[in-house]
């Protein structure tokens, strides 16, 4: 491992750290402080996808920021684009966001789209994230989001069964 690695690793471990605090500190209701440490993940290690995501999960869910929530999402798909829950994520908090805009209800921070634009973007991103053979659980997870979009829209989403690939054998430690 070079020295460029090795603080390389070194940040991320130290990133780790930091969105690990503020997960703790989002459990015990102080947001501010978990958006901070989260902000200080991000600072330390940039490509961390998992802080971004959390920054926009709780701008959009607790801050109701909703145009820089969606772009840290969008940021974290970016950086994850195979992630199944990455991409579930951006697209319940979409969701989210076009339900709370159609209401008409409290004070946000309006996005760029609307709530139908966001509806659909919402049903592209769980669509994606469909396709990337999440478990089970996130799998059901997805498919309740695509029906409570449906929902709201009065536009089907297909049912389809996936094409899921063979179950991989585990490695032996």
């Amino acid at each position: 491992m070079t020295g460029e690695q090795g603080a390389e690793a070194g940040a991320e471990r130290a990133a780790g750290e930091r969105l690990a605090q503020a997960m703790s500190a989002h459990g015990r209701g102080a947001i501010d402080e978990a958006l901070a440490r989260a902000a200080e993940a991000v600072a330390l290690c940039p490509t961390l996808a998992a802080a971004h995501a959390y920054i926009g999960n709780t701008l959009v869910t607790r801050r109701r920021r909703f145009a820089d929530g969606l772009a840290a999402l969008e940021r974290a798909v970016e950086l994850a684009p195979d992630d199944a829950t990455t991409w579930y994520t951006l697209g319940w908090c979409r969701e989210y966001a076009a339900h709370a805009i159609s209401r008409g209800r409290g004070r946000y921070q309006a996005p760029a789209s609307g709530a139908p634009e966001l509806y659909g973007q919402a049903r592209d991103a769980l669509l994606h994230a469909r396709t990337l053979d999440p478990d089970e659980g996130l799998l059901g997870d997805v498919e309740d989001m695509l029906d409570v979009i449906a929902s709201a829209t009065g536009e089907p989403w297909s049912t389809e069964p996936l094409e899921r690939p063979a179950p991989r054998a585990r490695e032996q430690r």
